[in-house]
Formats: C-alpha cells, sequence, structure tokens
C-alpha cells in the first residue's frame, strides 16, 4: 500500500507539474509581455503629449514674434530713432503704431520701444513709464536684442505695466529694411509684453484635451504655467536639475508621477506632461487580475488577438486620419486648400442662415506676386506665401476659415462679422505682409440669399476693384454696390 502510495503521488507531481507549469508560464509570459507594451503605450503617449505641448506653445509665442518683426520695421519707428533727437520724434504717429500693435493680440500687457542707448522712447499703454532708463528686467531683454541683433524671448518677469502682470517680452531690433533684404544698423529695440496668464489659459485647455497635467517652464527656469491644481513646483524643480531645454521621460517616485518633457523649438521653453502612475498603469493591474482569475489558455488567446487587434486598427485609423488631413491641407502654407474652403464655406452659410447672424467673406491677392517671383525665384515666392499665411494665421479668431483659394490668392470667410469689422481685421492681416509685400482684398457681406459662389463672386469682383484702383487697399462689395 505504501508502495502504490509512493508511485502515484510522483504521477501526480508530474501531472501537476506538466499541465500547470505551462499554464503558469503562459500566464507569467502573457503578463510580461502585455505589461511591456501598456509601459510603451502609455510612455509614447505621454511623450507625444509634450512635443505637441510645446509645439502649441511655440506656434503661439512664434506667431506674435513674426508680429513684433514685422511692427519693428515700421516707418514710424525707423525715421523717428534714426534722427537721434526725442524731442524732434513724431511721438503721436509713433503711440498709433504702438497701439496698433498692442492691439493685434488678447493679453498684450505693454509695447515699448526704446532707443539705441536703452532709454524709453514710447509706450503702450499711456501709464507705463517712458521717462529715463528701463525698469532692469526690460534693460535685460533690450541687452540681449542689441547683442545679438535678432529677436529675443525673455524669461517672465512682474512687468511695470498697470497691475504689475507677469508677462514675458517678445523683443526685436527696429532696422531699416532695403528694397533688396538688407537691414541697416541697430536703430533700437521694440518690446511686446505678453502676459503669461494668457499662455496658461490655452496650456490649460490643451492638457484638458489631452488628459494630462502640463507645466511650462522658461529658459531661466521659472514657472510660466501650471496644472489648476497648483502642483507645478515639483515639475518646475525637475526641470530646473539639468532638464531644460531637452526632451525625456520619468516616473517620479516621490510625487508618483509619470512626467515627459520636450523643449520649445526657437524659444527656449520647457513643456512637461505627467499623468498619475496609478492611471498610467491601471489597465496592468486589470490585465494581472483577470489572469489570476481566468488563467486559462484560451482566454490569453482571446487577450492577446483583441489587443494585436486593437494595436493595428490604431494603425490603420491614424493613418487614416494622416490621409484625410493631407487631403484637406494644402502643402505649402499649411491652411485649407480649395476643397476644404468649399466645403467650411457651405457650413458657414447654413449656420448664419440657421443663426440669423452676419457672414463676410473676404478674397486677398498678393501684389506684384508674379514680378516678385522674377526677381527674386520661385523659392523665395514659396516663402512669401508660407510667411504671409502664418502672419494672417495668428492675427485672425479662432473661429475664422483661413484658405488659400489658389496661386497667390486666399479666402477667409468670419462668421458673425460686418463690413466694415472685416475691413478692420484685414487691415491687420495687410499690416503683417512680411518681405515688404503688399496684398489687395475684396470683402462681401452675405445678402441672406445667395449662395456660396454668389459670394465669392462678389468678394472677388470687389478685389478685382482693389487692384484696378491700384492695389494695396481693400474694396467692399457693399460699397460698389452703392457707388453703382
Amino acid at each position: 500500500m505504501a508502495l502504490s502510495q509512493l508511485r502515484r503521488r510522483p504521477l501526480v507531481g508530474l501531472f501537476l507539474f506538466f499541465s500547470l507549469m505551462p499554464l503558469l508560464a503562459l500566464s507569467v509570459l502573457a503578463l510580461a509581455i502585455s505589461s511591456d507594451a501598456v509601459t510603451r503605450r502609455a510612455d509614447q503617449s505621454l511623450s507625444l503629449s509634450a512635443s505637441l505641448g510645446a509645439r502649441y506653445v511655440g506656434e503661439q509665442i512664434r506667431g506674435l514674434q513674426e508680429i513684433v518683426n514685422s511692427f519693428a520695421h515700421q516707418p514710424a519707428f525707423v525715421a523717428a530713432l534714426a534722427d537721434g533727437d526725442p524731442a524732434r520724434y513724431d511721438h503721436r504717429t509713433i503711440g498709433a503704431a504702438l497701439t496698433q500693435l498692442g492691439s493685434v493680440r488678447p493679453g498684450i500687457a505693454s509695447v515699448q520701444l526704446l532707443t539705441a542707448d536703452g532709454t524709453m522712447s514710447d509706450a503702450f499703454p499711456p501709464g507705463v513709464p517712458t521717462a529715463g532708463k528701463a525698469e532692469v528686467p526690460v534693460r535685460n531683454w533690450f541687452a540681449a536684442v542689441t547683442s545679438s541683433k535678432t529677436s529675443f524671448v525673455s524669461p517672465v518677469y512682474p512687468s511695470a505695466a498697470y497691475g504689475n502682470p507677469l508677462v514675458t517680452a517678445i523683443a526685436a531690433p527696429v532696422t531699416e529694411v532695403g528694397g533688396d533684404g538688407t537691414t541697416g544698423p541697430l536703430l533700437g529695440v521694440l518690446g511686446v509684453e505678453y502676459a503669461v496668464i494668457n499662455v496658461e489659459q490655452f496650456v490649460r485647455q490643451f492638457a484638458t484635451a489631452q488628459g494630462v497635467l502640463v507645466t511650462v517652464v522658461d529658459q531661466a527656469g521659472m514657472l510660466v504655467a501650471e496644472p489648476e491644481n497648483g502642483k507645478g513646483a515639483s515639475v518646475q524643480r525637475l526641470l530646473t536639475g539639468g532638464r531644460l531645454g531637452t526632451s525625456g521621460l520619468m516616473a517620479e517616485t516621490s510625487e508618483s508621477e509619470l512626467i515627459a518633457w520636450a523643449p520649445v523649438d526657437r524659444v527656449g521653453w520647457t513643456v512637461a506632461a505627467e499623468i498619475p502612475l496609478a492611471g498610467a498603469f491601471a489597465e496592468i493591474d486589470r490585465l494581472r487580475i483577470t489572469i489570476i482569475a481566468f488563467a486559462v489558455p484560451l482566454a490569453l488567446v482571446l487577450l492577446g488577438a483583441a489587443w494585436l487587434l486593437n494595436l493595428t486598427l490604431g494603425h490603420w485609423e491614424r493613418a487614416e486620419a494622416e490621409v484625410r488631413r493631407l487631403a484637406a491641407v494644402d502643402s505649402l502654407t499649411g491652411l485649407f486648400n480649395r476643397r476644404s474652403w468649399d466645403e467650411h464655406l457651405a457650413r458657414e452659410l447654413a449656420r448664419a442662415r440657421r443663426e440669423r447672424r452676419p457672414l463676410s467673406v473676404v478674397m486677398i491677392d498678393l501684389d506684384h506676386f508674379k514680378q516678385f517671383n522674377d526677381e527674386h525665384g520661385h523659392p523665395a515666392g514659396d516663402r512669401l506665401l508660407a510667411e504671409a499665411a502664418a502672419g494672417w494665421r495668428a492675427a485672425i479668431r479662432a473661429t475664422d476659415v483661413l484658405a488659400r483659394y489658389g496661386g497667390e490668392e486666399f479666402t477667409l470667410a468670419l462668421p458673425n462679422c460686418s463690413p466694415a469689422d472685416a475691413v478692420a481685421l484685414v487691415d491687420r492681416l495687410r499690416a503683417v505682409m512680411p518681405m515688404g509685400q503688399s496684398c489687395s482684398a475684396g470683402v462681401a457681406c452675405w445678402n441672406g440669399k445667395e449662395s456660396g459662389d454668389s459670394l465669392v463672386a462678389r468678394a472677388d469682383q470687389a478685389l478685382y476693384q482693389a487692384k484696378t484702383q491700384g492695389r494695396n487697399r481693400v474694396v467692399v462689395a457693399d460699397d460698389l454696390a452703392a457707388a453703382a
């Protein structure tokens, strides 16, 4: 009896070993493979959020930087600073130009014009001190521009403007640009103080859309924007530990957070995205429970098949989305193409009809574009189109639709916008034209009945009249009808 029991026990042990060990090994292997995949996916998703956040912040700041660069070549600034005697400056004209610059984007706290020796010349709003030498932070970004002879985005600091908001300065050298594109000697510096609370607002909107917490730190390690929970200081300490201006990913065990960061190109800031470790790896815990509760080969095979299918479908969806995006966007300017314009215009007309609100359409054409191509070459013409599109995109509202209609022609749909407001907006677009070029525009306001083709045709006729009248101007189709 004892012998039979001895023989039975090894058989039972062998059975248990050869039946349970493969199941256990398969469960552990499946858990390890799935855990690694989830970890990579969480890491890649968070790194992508940081990169997209850095790109998003960079587009906002560089868009304002391009506007300041274009204003730095204003004839009023160049003429006054070249004269060298503040007593003879045309302060009224300078003040009007500064006021215009201060209104191109919400959130501009002040605009300041400094002479070549660092003396304050003029400022907007009028409450900003203009007598004598500038404040220390202003002198710092003035020195950075004068030493590099290029535009500069400063670290954040409290402004001397009304209310002492925390700002970053976007400054550019004031120089005279010759007809051949060469610049003269430095005459002064034009600076815009942009309230960083606006950066924090659009960063938080981005963070909500991405489902992460976002912190922004400037090149000096100062906190620019932090999450609504107010816990940006820990990320700030992490980034200032030799990580500013770099990309990376790490788990902060003391805060139980997974953090990725990326630099803001050509600005010097750094954007960090973070999620709780528990949230990042919650899927692994659920998978472990599933394997323990249903540790059978079939369940593991089905789980692996579902994971592979989800991964494959994800690749297909991203590829399809990219194809749709490329089909809707002009490759040179990044604006909507003609096909997308027709679709957006139809939607805006339907909305205007439904909500009984005005809709203005603008046709814009770059003046003497063929002559510009002949003189400077087609690559320069392409660059002019791209830079004009970038400047206009930064100057319009988020609800406006800007598209490349064809060649050097652009179209702009302005929902809930009267002809007078449309003319004011187009004047801002004309003011940011790059390379010293100009453009003409025709404006037509929807009459409540006409089709999109008819509305565009009226705007195109107004554009033709603007060209006929000498270019570099805006003509309203309703004004043409009244004159007729």
